[in-house]
Parts: C-alpha cells; structure tokens; sequence
C-alpha cells in the first residue's frame, strides 16, 4: 500500500520563467559569482542539482565534514582562503514518521543546528539560504500563503518550523524557502532518499495492483526547477525573506501515481484509498498546498514530472 496525498485540482495558472528571467539566470557577470557560495548536503537529491546549476562552488557533504559538529564546520569556514558569500543547507532530518521516534535527531539537526548555523552566517555577513517544508502547515486552510502562521501537525513539521523561526531570529539575510513533494535524481549519498517516482516504478515491477492515497493534497517539486529558482533568487538580488518554491498545481498520491503510470504505460491497477487505511506514525496535513506570491510562477508539476521520466536515463523503464 502506498500512502500519499490528494489534489485533484490545478491550483493557479501555469506558466513558465519568461524570457527575461532566462537571460537573468543564465548571464555571465551577475552579482553572485559560483565560487561565492557553499552547498551543504551537497550529495543529496537537491544537493545534486544545485551543484549543476552552480558548478564553481564548494560542495561538502557528510564524507567532507561532520555537520553536526559545528565546531568542526565553521572552524573549516573560517580556514578558507575566502569567504563564501552565501551558504545553501540542504542538510536536514526528513524522515517524518521517524521523527515521531526520534524527536531529539530531528530538532538537533532541523532547529538547533540550523540556528547556530544562522548565527554564524549574520556573524560573518553570509546570506543563509535554507529549505523548510509544507509540513509545518496544519492543512486546515488547505491553501498556504507565505506569510500564513504555521501549526504544524508532526515532530518533524514541529522541529522543522522551530528551524523556520531560529534561522528569522539569528539571521537577518536570509532566504527560507518552503518547498514540497520533491522528486528528481536520487542523490549520491548513502543517506539519500528515493522519490514517491522511484518507488512507484519499483512497485510497478513487482505487483499489478497499487494502492495510494487520495485524501491528502500537496504541492510537487522537481528538484530541477528548485535549484534554478534558487539560482535566480540570489543571482537577482530578490529581497530576503520567505518563499514558496513548487511547481504550479497540486495533486494526491494516487493523483501522483496516476500520472507516473500514464507517462510511463505501466500496466497497473491503482486503486485509491482513504488515508484511514494507511496508518502512519506521524500525522499529515489533509491539504499543504504552498502558495507562491512573490516570484513567477514555474510550470506545471505535470510537464516537470513528464520531462524526469522521459530523460534517456530512465526510457528503460517506460513501456513502449
């Protein structure tokens, strides 16, 4: 059985970067120069894609750095010969029905590190740019704006939005970028977590019948389109502060999964269900989806998720 989340409607128009923003992104001599800028948690999926997109930089993962000793990393900062302007985290606990056994793994690493971590950047005039999620919304409103109060649902939304307000209150140059559902290349670290396509396509191979759930909506994030958007973030001096990151519309798992098997012709019955007949550890939002308000919005998760799966790398799997 395979739990997920509902969306059964397109929640915005969809559209696409215009033109100009393209030119932005990709112009040579812009203020944030690649080698001014430290990824960390650079092997995970994320990590991946913003090494792509931002190819000069520094990439440290766990095999270059013990991250929670912070000790140990901002003494490595302070040893470089210059600078970094900018510091990416991808680093986080997200194993959300771990968490709920787990608590002190989670707020060790998504509250307090992440507010020393901003101390020290406002420290060392660094901009912090940090990742957070959906989660620490309650699903009540359904539809979430950035500037809408979380109440997170979860330890792992909780420790998640006490790293949202630790980065606020120890960093004044920041961008907190709440993201959802991200799907995308498996990272290279041992530690990287598969995607909801990867374990659809798995289970495609091993049984004729799915179930997924249809009562729980979320906003889809390929990781592609993240790591670009961040890219324009910095490159084109946007104001500090919090964004909504996702590609534009919603959907459910079984919504999700629905699409994958269309995409991909795997032959399978998807059968929907009620998130009642999926018990979790951890409880979810019934509806997270993220509103963006203050960027352009990006394409479709639709197109996104049909432009992953029909990359060369992953035709073997699809059915012709």
């Amino acid at each position: 059985m395979v739990h997920g989340q509902s969306g059964l409607l397109e929640a915005n128009k969809v559209g696409r970067i215009p033109e100009v923003l393209r030119k932005t992104i990709s112009r040579k001599g812009s203020v944030m120069e690649n080698g001014d800028i430290l990824i960390l948690g650079a092997k995970g999926m994320l990590g991946g894609q913003l090494r792509k997109v931002f190819p000069d930089a520094l990439a440290w993962d766990r095999s270059d750095v013990d991250v929670l000793d912070l000790e140990s990393l901002t003494s490595k900062i302070r040893g470089l010969p210059a600078k970094p302007r900018v510091i990416i985290n991808c680093v986080a606990y997200n194993d959300v029905d771990g968490a709920e056994d787990n608590p002190t793994a989670a707020f060790s690493l998504n509250a307090e590190f992440v507010g020393r971590l901003a101390a020290f950047c406002k420290e060392q005039d660094i901009i912090f740019v940090h990742f957070s999620t959906n989660y620490v919304f309650d699903g009540e409103k359904g539809e979430y704006k950035e500037e809408d109060i979380p109440k997170p649902l979860s330890v792992y939304g909780q420790s998640k939005y006490q790293g949202e307000q630790e980065l606020q209150k120890n960093s004044d140059k920041f961008y907190l970028v709440r993201t959802a559902v991200l799907f995308g290349e498996k990272g290279e670290s041992e530690v990287s977590k598969r995607s909801f396509v990867d374990l659809m396509l798995e289970l495609s191979e091993k049984s004729v019948k799915i179930k997924a759930v249809t009562d729980e909506v979320n906003s889809l994030t390929f990781a592609v389109d993240l790591a670009g958007r961040v890219k324009f973030l910095l490159e084109s001096g946007q104001p500090f502060g919090i964004y909504h990151i996702t590609n534009e519309g919603c959907a459910s798992w079984y919504d999700y999964a629905k699409e994958i098997f269309k995409i991909t012709g795997k032959d399978v019955e998807l059968v929907p269900v009620s998130s009642s007949e999926f018990p979790r550890k951890a409880r979810r939002p019934k509806s997270s989806v993220l509103i963006n308000t203050k960027l352009p919005p990006m394409r479709s998760w639709r197109e996104a998720l049909r432009e992953f799966l029909l990359k060369p790398d992953k035709r073997l799997r699809i059915k012709d």
